[in-house]
This record gives C-alpha cells, structure tokens and sequence, in this order.
C-alpha cells in the first residue's frame, strides 16, 4: 500500500455522498507498499479502507478482484469486504482513478513471523485457495512468468551500475524458468502477494488476509512459492528450513499437494524471486518521486533469487 493521489475533503464528502456510510471524520494516508493509493477512512459509522487505482492495477481487471473478494467473504474466509453504494456498486471513481472503499480488517501482521506464524499462514494460504474454487472470473497473471521478460529488458534500458552487476545473474534464472516451468500444475484464482505485510494475525492465530490487487488465476503452487520466498528468511536474509517445512505442513493440512507440486517448489520459489527482484528493480529505476511510498530493495529477493537458483541447481528440496 502507497499514497500517489491525494484526495482533498470536498472530493471526500461529494465521492461518500453515494453510501450509507455516515459523514467523514479523519482520512490517513498508509504509505505501506509500493502499488496503489491506500487511507484508512474513519467515518460516522466505522473504519474503512479507501483505495485508488494506480498504474500496475488496470481498471478492467478489478471486477475480477472485487468478485473475487465478495465469493471469499460469503465462504467466511477473513478478507475485506468490498462495499457497494446505495445502487450496489462498489467500484466507483475517485479523483479520476478507479476508486474501492472495504472493510477495516482487524489484526496485525507480523514483521519477523517464526515457525508457527509459518504455520498459520500456511494453513490461510489454503483456506484462501478452498474458498476461490469455482470461481468464475478469469484474469491471466499480470505479473507472470511472460512478463519478466520484458520487464528485464525495461529494466536493462534504464540500468545504472548497480543494475548491470546485478542483471546477468536475472537473465540467468529467467533461461532456467522458461526452459522448466512446470505448466502442468494445478491452477486457480491465487493472490500472488502473499507477503507477510499482507496477512493479518489475532492471539496467534491467522486472522485475514488483505491487498488482492494482483489476484489472478496462476499455480496454487506458485502462490504458495510467493509466500514461501517472503516468509521463510530471517533478519538478516538467511533462509531458515524450519519455516518452510511449517508452512508447508500448515498448507497441505488443508490442501494436499501432489508429488509433482512439491517436487517444483523450488523452480517456482525461484519464480517467486525474480518476480520481486524485477518488479522492485523497475521501481528504483523508475521512481515516483512525488508519491508517498516506501521503495523496497531489490538485492532483498535478488539474494533469495541466487539461493533458489542454487537449489535448482543441485537439485535439492526446501529442507
């Protein structure tokens, strides 16, 4: 989550006046993320969260997010609810950008999540995947394995020298991947951003999950490689096994995985990481500089990218 569009009160008050909502009280940028423009919104009748739509979340891909969001609450999976105005629309526009109030989701999430907190997660990721089933939208991964490509050449074109040392070790991993992506896996609708920032926790227990703007249908397994390559490294970026076998244990207690899933879950972590390598490197060379957002470093999932590259390599498993 991010600020780039600042909504002044008059915009407030009139873009409210479509809702049961009661009347504006405090409107409070969350500068947290790097993709669309988030504020917590307090209003006579509760807390809420107001997102605008910004440049990597097209407006014709949202029906499928909301959508989706709407089937994951009525299966009581704990995720925002999308609220509609008096004539049942919940997307509206907003300072000219696609624009969606939901519910407060309660909880935090956890900065540092140890074996258990994997576990949970884990188990959440597979709730989340129970819930999409036979959902009917249909959205390819915007952010997939064909648009690393691309965005490695975006990248190569804009390259400062940090960039250059770091570019062949991308290309690399990116020949592995297209050369040995699994496309015989199960697929689904996935969320993709299953980042720790993203999952929320009460008394230690998973308690919601949030941000399904990059939803899409994708590999169940490559979502659950997304969650792994996030949650499974400590402070100082070391991989720690035992979060990997928690998480993968709380998922499957859930969700089974086949042999051949968790056979490619190190390909797919790999996926995973130059994923996030690419999209964070594109952002540091290409800044908004007048947006309120935190810039995530590349070199963070770039040194994941090297470790799973490795297993891969050896052939090895998780742990």
């Amino acid at each position: 989550m991010a600020v780039f569009t600042t909504v002044s009160e008059s915009d407030l008050a009139h873009f409210l006046a479509d809702y049961d909502l009661g009347e504006a009280v405090t409107l409070t940028p969350i500068a947290e993320g790097v993709e669309n423009t988030n504020y917590k919104l307090l209003t006579s009748t509760g807390l809420y969260v107001l997102t605008l739509f910004e440049r990597r979340t097209p407006a014709d891909a949202l029906p499928y997010v909301v959508d989706l969001m709407l089937q994951l609450d009525a299966r009581a999976v704990p995720v925002p609810r999308p609220i509609a105005d008096r004539e049942g629309r919940a997307l509206k526009s907003l300072c000219q950008r696609p624009a969606l109030i939901v519910s407060f989701l309660e909880g935090k999430s956890l900065l540092d999540p140890g074996v258990d907190a994997c576990r949970e997660a884990g188990g959440g990721l597979a709730r989340l995947h129970h819930g999409a089933e036979g959902y009917g939208g249909f959205r390819p991964n915007p952010f997939g394995l064909s648009s690393w490509g691309p965005l490695a050449e975006s990248c190569e074109q804009a390259a400062d020298r940090a960039a250059k040392r770091r570019l062949p070790s991308i290309l690399r991993a990116l020949d592995r991947l297209t050369d040995s992506w699994p496309y015989h896996l199960p697929m689904g609708s996935c969320h993709t951003d299953f980042f720790p920032d993203n999952v929320f926790f009460s008394d230690g227990r998973f308690s919601g999950v949030i941000d399904f703007y990059f939803s899409c249908d994708e590999l169940r397994a490559y979502d659950l490689a997304v969650a792994l390559a996030s949650w499974c490294f400590d402070a100082q970026n070391r991989f720690v096994p035992r979060r990997a076998e928690a998480m993968i244990a709380g998922y499957s207690a859930r969700r089974g995985l086949s042999a051949d899933e968790r056979v490619a879950l190190p390909l797919l972590c790999l996926g995973a990481a130059v994923r996030f390598t690419l999209t964070r490197l594109y952002d540091r060379l290409h800044p908004q500089n007048d947006a309120l957002v935190k810039e995530k470093d590349p070199e963070e999932f770039a040194t994941r990218m090297d470790l799973f590259y490795d297993m891969t390599t050896a052939g090895k498993g998780l742990f």
